[in-house]
């Protein structure tokens, strides 16, 4: 399966590493020869100096053959000629990252007019991973499998929390109904057995029955009350979809812009008496504790400045802030952004990134999803017919996976389950699978019998 992506820079160089470690061939069309070579050296692919937005270049690439082509420079306009340049020659799907909020707004439009079949914004599926964690307190991730019967939940176990402290198979014991697929701690992910002791801070991915996870939820995190007064840093595109998709919902949202005229044009934006913006400086002490933001639930950095960002976050907690979160492009920083106590961390690479490899994988899984930065992956397909594991109970088929990866729900019919070691695998049946990504492919190809 081809994959052409357009631009190499923080997305396109994520996407194509992503990628290229599986079975998909990709070629990265990179306009500026000083990163082409970077990223030559960088990745086993295709790497093209040229304009992706030339009808000429793609047809000489083979574009026609692409299953896929994915235009991710920094400018919209360039990105939507591309992506409808690539679809009229042959391209079978053409995807376009956008940021102007004239083409966010009216996406349908667009991708009618175009022809192009997604259009993504990085900031926008920020905002909304933002705003859930907000309207869900303490969860940074969700999803759900078997058609809504099956829930994912990625949470930060609380130092309260019931399962703080204790062993894995002490808190979730066998029928429970909710298994924890995935531990981040630190830099380290990992899945887990039943002699895996929980520590506060961990990052658990716990996956089970609609109906169980409420009681699993409040296990691991403890009680989290809901948030209902907001700061957010930064009027840019993030902070203000942030703050519009709250307005009216929660008691107080505060938006800081450092700029006065652009405070000046944001205010009349928003006409609920919910939202106020206030031309201040977060990153100062000064402003913070003037505007008693120790007041306040949580607050958000999202300027494009990762520097401002964690600076404020920081201080932000020092003041009294309960929880903090801050956006983050650079993705080296992910991690000393929780080592300096900052609770939530958001990349829009990889915010991007999930949401494209959800596309790429619609031939093969039902649905899909990435933990952290790829490190991991949640799927959920159809058993093949020359599985080696039918009838075979999971005690059993656990020898042939590798070690990375579970089983974490059986789907049968109208049922759907967090499996015991006893229970089998039987013919028309689909299954969750938690795996990392070194992994994925061998466990699904073992379970797909190809």
């Amino acid at each position: 399966m081809h994959i052409f992506i357009m631009g190499g820079g923080r997305i396109g160089f994520h996407l194509a590493k992503l990628l290229a470690e599986e079975e998909y061939e990709i070629t990265v069309i990179e306009n500026d020869s000083e990163r082409q070579e970077q990223i030559d050296l960088a990745l086993n692919a295709r790497i093209i100096h040229g304009n992706g937005a030339s009808p000429l270049l793609l047809q000489s690439l083979g574009i026609e053959d692409a299953y896929l082509f994915i235009a991710c420079v920094g400018d919209d306009e360039t990105n939507l000629i591309a992506a409808a340049a690539a679809k009229a020659l042959g391209a079978q799907k053409a995807i376009a990252r956008v940021e102007k909020r004239v083409y966010t707004d009216s996406n349908f439009l667009y991708e009618g007019f175009l022809g192009i079949d997604y259009m993504l914004s990085p900031d926008a599926l920020v905002a909304q991973e933002i705003s859930n964690y907000i309207i869900y307190p303490g969860v940074l991730a969700t999803e759900e499998f078997a058609r809504g019967r099956i829930q994912l939940r990625r949470v930060q176990v609380g130092a309260e929390a019931e399962a703080a402290g204790k062993l894995l198979r002490d808190v979730l014991p066998p029928g429970s109904g909710v298994l924890v697929g995935m531990v981040d701690r630190q830099k380290e992910t990992r899945i887990p057995h039943g002699d895996f002791k929980i520590e506060p801070g961990d990052k658990v991915t716990l996956i089970g029955k609609r109906d169980t996870m409420a009681a699993a939820l409040h296990d691991f995190q403890g009680e989290k009350p809901k948030m209902q007064r907001i700061a957010i840093m930064g009027g840019g595109i993030i902070g203000q979809w942030i703050a519009q998709s709250l307005e009216g919902k929660v008691e107080s949202v505060k938006l800081f812009e450092v700029k006065s005229d652009k405070a000046q044009r944001l205010a009349p934006e928003f006409r609920h008496k919910s939202v106020s913006v206030v031309w201040r400086d977060a990153t100062s002490r000064e402003s913070l504790e003037q505007e008693h933001i120790d007041d306040y639930d949580i607050f958000i950095a999202t300027t494009e400045d990762d520097e401002r960002n964690i600076v404020a976050s920081v201080l932000a907690r020092e003041v009294g802030v309960k929880t903090t979160a801050a956006v983050i492009h650079h993705p080296d920083f992910a991690p000393l952004v929780i080592k300096l106590g900052i609770d939530m961390a958001v990349t829009p690479r990889s915010a991007v990134a999930n949401s494209i490899i959800k596309i790429v994988r619609q031939q093969k899984v039902t649905a899909s999803t990435i933990l952290g930065e790829g490190e991991a992956e949640v799927i959920e397909f159809n058993i093949g017919d020359q599985c080696a594991g039918l009838d075979k109970s999971l005690q059993e088929i656990g020898t042939h996976l590798p070690r990375n990866a579970i089983i974490a729900t059986i789907i049968r019919g109208e049922d759907a389950f967090v499996p015991g070691g006893m229970d089998t695998i039987e013919k028309g049946d689909a299954v969750v699978l938690i795996a990392k990504a070194e992994v994925r492919d061998k466990a699904q190809q073992y379970l797909q019998g190809k």
